[in-house]
Protein backbone atom coordinates (compact mmCIF):
# COMPACT_ATOMS: atom_id res chain seq x y z
CA UNK A 1 0.00 0.00 0.00
CA UNK A 2 2.21 3.08 -1.59
CA UNK A 3 0.11 5.75 -1.04
CA UNK A 4 -2.00 4.04 2.23
CA UNK A 5 1.54 3.74 4.26
CA UNK A 6 1.39 7.70 4.59
CA UNK A 7 -1.82 6.71 6.97
CA UNK A 8 -0.86 5.52 10.45
CA UNK A 9 -2.57 3.40 12.65
CA UNK A 10 -5.19 6.08 13.90
CA UNK A 11 -5.81 7.17 10.49
CA UNK A 12 -7.19 3.99 9.99
CA UNK A 13 -9.15 3.24 12.82
CA UNK A 14 -11.02 6.82 11.72
CA UNK A 15 -11.31 5.49 8.49
CA UNK A 16 -13.38 2.81 9.82
CA UNK A 17 -15.55 5.04 12.25
CA UNK A 18 -16.41 7.21 8.97
CA UNK A 19 -16.96 3.93 7.19
CA UNK A 20 -19.42 2.67 9.50
CA UNK A 21 -21.49 6.15 9.69
CA UNK A 22 -19.68 8.92 7.98
CA UNK A 23 -21.97 11.49 9.64
CA UNK A 24 -20.44 10.58 12.84
CA UNK A 25 -19.18 13.58 14.90
CA UNK A 26 -15.73 14.01 15.74
CA UNK A 27 -16.21 14.30 19.31
CA UNK A 28 -17.66 10.47 19.30
CA UNK A 29 -15.27 9.48 16.53
CA UNK A 30 -12.27 10.70 19.18
CA UNK A 31 -13.83 8.70 21.92
CA UNK A 32 -13.95 5.60 20.47
CA UNK A 33 -9.86 5.88 18.62
CA UNK A 34 -8.65 7.77 22.08
CA UNK A 35 -8.32 11.30 20.20
CA UNK A 36 -9.57 14.72 20.61
CA UNK A 37 -11.94 16.22 18.68
CA UNK A 38 -9.74 18.80 17.00
CA UNK A 39 -7.30 15.78 16.31
CA UNK A 40 -10.03 14.12 14.29
CA UNK A 41 -10.67 17.09 12.83
CA UNK A 42 -6.92 17.72 11.68
CA UNK A 43 -6.84 14.14 10.29
CA UNK A 44 -10.27 14.16 8.62
CA UNK A 45 -8.66 16.72 6.19
CA UNK A 46 -6.05 14.84 5.49
CA UNK A 47 -8.03 11.70 4.95
CA UNK A 48 -10.30 13.85 2.70
CA UNK A 49 -8.00 13.02 -0.40
CA UNK A 50 -8.60 9.46 0.58
CA UNK A 51 -12.05 9.50 -0.64
CA UNK A 52 -14.51 10.25 -3.43
CA UNK A 53 -18.20 11.07 -3.54
CA UNK A 54 -19.27 10.48 -0.20
CA UNK A 55 -23.38 10.12 0.72
CA UNK A 56 -26.34 9.55 1.90
CA UNK A 57 -27.85 6.47 1.57
CA UNK A 58 -31.64 6.60 0.50
CA UNK A 59 -33.55 3.42 0.28
CA UNK A 60 -35.25 3.79 -3.09
CA UNK A 61 -37.50 1.16 -2.73
CA UNK A 62 -39.09 2.20 0.42
CA UNK A 63 -39.59 5.86 -1.42
CA UNK A 64 -41.55 4.50 -4.56
CA UNK A 65 -38.24 4.06 -7.26
CA UNK A 66 -36.55 1.42 -8.80
CA UNK A 67 -33.11 1.63 -9.77
CA UNK A 68 -32.45 0.44 -13.33
CA UNK A 69 -28.89 0.61 -14.98
CA UNK A 70 -28.47 0.65 -18.46
CA UNK A 71 -24.88 -0.54 -19.58
CA UNK A 72 -23.77 0.49 -23.39
CA UNK A 73 -21.02 -0.53 -25.68
CA UNK A 74 -20.04 2.18 -28.33
CA UNK A 75 -19.04 1.60 -31.68
CA UNK A 76 -16.31 4.23 -30.81
CA UNK A 77 -15.76 6.06 -27.20
CA UNK A 78 -13.62 8.87 -27.04
CA UNK A 79 -13.02 11.73 -24.68
CA UNK A 80 -15.66 13.59 -27.55
CA UNK A 81 -18.34 10.98 -26.56
CA UNK A 82 -17.86 10.97 -23.16
CA UNK A 83 -18.38 14.74 -23.14
CA UNK A 84 -21.21 14.59 -24.86
CA UNK A 85 -22.48 11.67 -22.40
CA UNK A 86 -21.84 13.88 -19.74
CA UNK A 87 -24.20 16.72 -21.04
CA UNK A 88 -26.75 14.26 -22.00
CA UNK A 89 -26.81 13.08 -18.38
CA UNK A 90 -27.33 16.48 -17.21
CA UNK A 91 -30.66 16.78 -18.62
CA UNK A 92 -32.18 13.95 -17.44
CA UNK A 93 -32.87 14.06 -13.19
CA UNK A 94 -33.71 10.81 -12.87
CA UNK A 95 -30.65 9.57 -13.95
CA UNK A 96 -28.41 9.57 -10.91
CA UNK A 97 -24.59 9.14 -12.57
CA UNK A 98 -23.25 8.08 -15.20
CA UNK A 99 -19.52 5.92 -15.17
CA UNK A 100 -17.25 4.37 -17.85
CA UNK A 101 -16.26 0.75 -17.82
CA UNK A 102 -13.72 -0.94 -19.44
CA UNK A 103 -14.30 -4.56 -21.15
CA UNK A 104 -17.88 -5.47 -22.25
CA UNK A 105 -19.04 -2.18 -21.63
CA UNK A 106 -17.79 1.34 -21.63
CA UNK A 107 -20.74 3.01 -20.16
CA UNK A 108 -23.01 2.21 -17.60
CA UNK A 109 -25.64 5.06 -16.35
CA UNK A 110 -27.81 4.57 -13.70
CA UNK A 111 -31.97 5.67 -13.26
CA UNK A 112 -34.28 6.38 -10.26
CA UNK A 113 -37.45 5.40 -11.84
CA UNK A 114 -40.45 6.14 -10.69
CA UNK A 115 -42.85 5.90 -14.08
CA UNK A 116 -41.79 3.51 -16.52
CA UNK A 117 -43.52 6.45 -19.35
CA UNK A 118 -41.06 8.46 -18.28
CA UNK A 119 -37.76 6.23 -18.02
CA UNK A 120 -38.62 5.23 -21.65
CA UNK A 121 -38.97 8.57 -22.81
CA UNK A 122 -35.43 9.76 -21.46
CA UNK A 123 -33.57 6.44 -22.36
CA UNK A 124 -34.89 6.79 -25.75
CA UNK A 125 -33.91 10.69 -25.92
CA UNK A 126 -30.47 8.91 -24.63
CA UNK A 127 -30.15 6.38 -27.53
CA UNK A 128 -31.38 9.15 -30.06
CA UNK A 129 -28.41 11.13 -28.97
CA UNK A 130 -25.95 8.85 -29.53
CA UNK A 131 -27.17 6.99 -32.46
CA UNK A 132 -24.82 5.16 -34.73
CA UNK A 133 -22.88 4.69 -32.35
CA UNK A 134 -24.44 2.23 -29.27
CA UNK A 135 -23.84 -1.62 -30.50
CA UNK A 136 -24.90 -3.05 -27.48
CA UNK A 137 -27.29 -1.69 -24.56
CA UNK A 138 -28.52 -4.47 -21.56
CA UNK A 139 -31.56 -2.80 -19.29
CA UNK A 140 -31.10 -4.62 -16.27
CA UNK A 141 -33.80 -3.67 -13.22
CA UNK A 142 -32.13 -4.09 -9.67
CA UNK A 143 -34.77 -5.66 -7.16
CA UNK A 144 -32.11 -5.95 -4.25
CA UNK A 145 -29.28 -4.28 -3.69
CA UNK A 146 -26.88 -5.03 -0.49
CA UNK A 147 -23.98 -2.65 0.51
CA UNK A 148 -21.02 -3.77 2.08
CA UNK A 149 -17.47 -1.51 4.01
CA UNK A 150 -14.44 -1.70 3.08
CA UNK A 151 -13.02 -4.58 4.94
CA UNK A 152 -10.18 -5.37 2.89
CA UNK A 153 -9.13 -1.87 5.11
CA UNK A 154 -9.73 -2.47 8.59
CA UNK A 155 -8.25 -4.95 10.95
CA UNK A 156 -11.55 -5.70 12.44
CA UNK A 157 -14.10 -5.88 9.79
CA UNK A 158 -17.14 -3.59 9.90
CA UNK A 159 -19.88 -5.94 9.90
CA UNK A 160 -22.95 -3.85 9.43
CA UNK A 161 -24.84 -4.08 5.73
CA UNK A 162 -27.56 -2.14 4.22
CA UNK A 163 -30.33 -3.93 2.22
CA UNK A 164 -32.06 -2.41 -0.39
CA UNK A 165 -35.06 -4.92 -0.94
CA UNK A 166 -38.51 -5.00 -2.81
CA UNK A 167 -41.60 -4.01 -0.29
CA UNK A 168 -45.20 -2.86 -0.50
CA UNK A 169 -44.07 -0.28 2.28
CA UNK A 170 -43.76 3.37 1.22
CA UNK A 171 -42.39 6.03 3.36
CA UNK A 172 -44.49 9.49 1.99
CA UNK A 173 -41.84 12.20 1.83
CA UNK A 174 -42.80 15.66 2.36
CA UNK A 175 -41.56 18.91 0.47
CA UNK A 176 -39.50 19.66 3.24
CA UNK A 177 -38.15 16.25 3.43
CA UNK A 178 -37.03 16.12 -0.36
CA UNK A 179 -34.90 19.25 0.09
CA UNK A 180 -33.22 18.02 3.08
CA UNK A 181 -32.51 14.98 1.38
CA UNK A 182 -31.37 17.27 -1.75
CA UNK A 183 -29.11 18.84 0.32
CA UNK A 184 -27.74 16.10 2.00
CA UNK A 185 -27.32 13.77 -0.80
CA UNK A 186 -23.64 14.39 -1.73
CA UNK A 187 -23.05 16.20 1.35
CA UNK A 188 -24.02 13.64 4.12
CA UNK A 189 -21.81 15.65 7.19
CA UNK A 190 -23.25 18.93 6.59
CA UNK A 191 -24.90 20.16 10.17
CA UNK A 192 -28.21 21.08 11.00
CA UNK A 193 -27.24 24.58 11.29
CA UNK A 194 -26.55 24.82 7.98
CA UNK A 195 -29.01 22.97 6.17
CA UNK A 196 -31.73 25.58 8.56
CA UNK A 197 -30.15 28.65 7.25
CA UNK A 198 -30.51 27.09 3.90
CA UNK A 199 -33.99 26.30 3.85
CA UNK A 200 -34.97 28.90 6.72
CA UNK A 201 -36.45 25.92 8.50
CA UNK A 202 -35.34 26.00 12.62
CA UNK A 203 -32.89 23.67 13.50
CA UNK A 204 -35.44 22.04 15.49
CA UNK A 205 -37.58 21.02 12.51
CA UNK A 206 -34.58 19.92 10.29
CA UNK A 207 -33.38 17.59 13.15
CA UNK A 208 -36.42 16.03 13.95
CA UNK A 209 -37.42 15.36 10.12
CA UNK A 210 -33.78 13.95 10.00
CA UNK A 211 -34.18 11.47 12.49
CA UNK A 212 -37.99 10.67 11.40
CA UNK A 213 -36.39 9.70 7.67
CA UNK A 214 -33.46 7.58 9.67
CA UNK A 215 -35.95 5.71 11.63
CA UNK A 216 -38.76 5.06 8.47
CA UNK A 217 -35.49 3.89 6.93
CA UNK A 218 -35.97 6.37 3.78
CA UNK A 219 -32.26 7.72 4.85
CA UNK A 220 -30.84 4.11 5.32
CA UNK A 221 -26.78 5.49 6.91
CA UNK A 222 -24.27 7.92 5.50
CA UNK A 223 -21.94 6.14 3.04
CA UNK A 224 -17.81 7.02 2.91
CA UNK A 225 -16.67 6.46 -0.49
CA UNK A 226 -12.95 5.54 -0.79
CA UNK A 227 -10.60 6.41 -3.58
CA UNK A 228 -8.99 2.61 -3.92
CA UNK A 229 -6.16 3.65 -6.20
CA UNK A 230 -4.90 5.55 -3.56
CA UNK A 231 -4.69 2.26 -1.65
CA UNK A 232 -3.34 0.69 -4.44
CA UNK A 233 -6.45 -1.38 -5.05
CA UNK A 234 -9.10 -1.39 -8.25
CA UNK A 235 -12.81 -1.72 -8.59
CA UNK A 236 -13.66 -4.39 -10.76
CA UNK A 237 -17.26 -5.54 -11.46
CA UNK A 238 -18.76 -9.02 -12.32
CA UNK A 239 -21.91 -9.74 -14.38
CA UNK A 240 -23.18 -13.17 -13.86
CA UNK A 241 -25.53 -15.23 -15.61
CA UNK A 242 -26.62 -18.32 -13.22
CA UNK A 243 -27.09 -21.86 -15.38
CA UNK A 244 -29.59 -22.88 -11.93
CA UNK A 245 -30.59 -20.89 -9.32
CA UNK A 246 -30.62 -24.00 -7.11
CA UNK A 247 -27.67 -22.79 -5.26
CA UNK A 248 -27.91 -19.09 -5.78
CA UNK A 249 -28.84 -18.06 -1.87
CA UNK A 250 -26.10 -20.25 -1.13
CA UNK A 251 -23.53 -18.35 -3.40
CA UNK A 252 -24.93 -15.05 -2.08
CA UNK A 253 -24.15 -16.15 1.81
CA UNK A 254 -20.85 -17.51 0.63
CA UNK A 255 -19.75 -13.63 -1.59
CA UNK A 256 -20.76 -12.59 2.56
CA UNK A 257 -17.52 -14.13 3.93
CA UNK A 258 -15.43 -12.28 1.24
CA UNK A 259 -13.70 -8.67 2.98
CA UNK A 260 -13.18 -7.60 -1.00
CA UNK A 261 -16.57 -7.46 -1.96
CA UNK A 262 -18.29 -3.98 -1.47
CA UNK A 263 -21.61 -4.44 -3.66
CA UNK A 264 -24.39 -7.26 -4.36
CA UNK A 265 -27.23 -7.04 -6.84
CA UNK A 266 -29.85 -8.95 -8.34
CA UNK A 267 -31.30 -7.96 -11.21
CA UNK A 268 -33.62 -8.86 -13.88
CA UNK A 269 -32.17 -8.67 -17.37
CA UNK A 270 -29.50 -10.44 -19.50
CA UNK A 271 -27.62 -11.05 -15.88
CA UNK A 272 -29.19 -12.14 -12.57
CA UNK A 273 -26.14 -10.87 -10.43
CA UNK A 274 -23.78 -7.57 -10.09
CA UNK A 275 -20.56 -8.06 -7.31
CA UNK A 276 -18.39 -5.22 -7.32
CA UNK A 277 -15.51 -6.34 -5.75
CA UNK A 278 -11.79 -4.35 -4.82
CA UNK A 279 -9.21 -6.14 -5.35
CA UNK A 280 -5.19 -5.09 -6.09
CA UNK A 281 -4.93 -6.62 -9.54
CA UNK A 282 -7.08 -8.33 -12.15
CA UNK A 283 -4.92 -11.98 -11.14
CA UNK A 284 -6.19 -11.71 -7.86
CA UNK A 285 -9.36 -11.44 -8.98
CA UNK A 286 -9.08 -14.41 -11.30
CA UNK A 287 -8.00 -16.42 -8.56
CA UNK A 288 -10.86 -15.68 -6.33
CA UNK A 289 -13.33 -16.24 -9.31
CA UNK A 290 -11.39 -20.03 -10.14
CA UNK A 291 -12.65 -20.52 -6.28
CA UNK A 292 -15.73 -19.78 -6.98
CA UNK A 293 -16.19 -21.62 -10.51
CA UNK A 294 -14.72 -24.95 -7.85
CA UNK A 295 -16.80 -24.60 -5.24
CA UNK A 296 -19.80 -23.80 -7.13
CA UNK A 297 -19.39 -25.76 -10.41
CA UNK A 298 -23.00 -26.07 -12.12
CA UNK A 299 -24.40 -22.54 -10.83
CA UNK A 300 -22.48 -19.61 -13.21
CA UNK A 301 -23.32 -19.89 -16.79
CA UNK A 302 -21.23 -16.96 -17.94
CA UNK A 303 -19.45 -14.60 -16.09
CA UNK A 304 -17.70 -11.26 -17.12
CA UNK A 305 -15.06 -8.97 -15.77
CA UNK A 306 -15.36 -4.91 -16.09
CA UNK A 307 -13.00 -2.49 -15.23
CA UNK A 308 -14.44 0.23 -13.46
CA UNK A 309 -12.82 3.24 -14.46
CA UNK A 310 -14.17 6.30 -13.16
CA UNK A 311 -17.94 7.64 -12.17
CA UNK A 312 -17.90 10.56 -15.34
CA UNK A 313 -20.95 12.41 -13.90
CA UNK A 314 -22.77 12.68 -10.75
CA UNK A 315 -26.16 14.17 -11.04
CA UNK A 316 -26.56 16.81 -8.36
CA UNK A 317 -30.04 18.42 -9.39
CA UNK A 318 -31.63 15.31 -7.69
CA UNK A 319 -34.33 13.18 -8.86
CA UNK A 320 -36.53 14.11 -6.32
CA UNK A 321 -36.75 18.26 -6.66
Amino acid sequence: MENGEKLDARDYEILRELDTNFRQSFSKIGKKVKLSKNSVALRFSKLKEYTLHNATGLNNELIGYKLIKVFYSFDFYNEETEKAVINEVKKHKNIVYGARYYGLYDLCIAFFVDNLDNFIFQINKFDERFAGRINRKDIQILYRQTYFRYNFLHKIPVTRISDIQPTEKRVPLSELDKKIITIMRYNPRINVVDISRKLRVSTKTISNRIKNLEKSGAIMGYFMTINPVKFNYDTFMLLIQLQSMKKSKEFEKYLYTLKNVKYIAHMLGFWDFEIDLIYPNVTELQNQIEIMKQRFPSLFKKIEIISFGKRIVTNKDTFLT
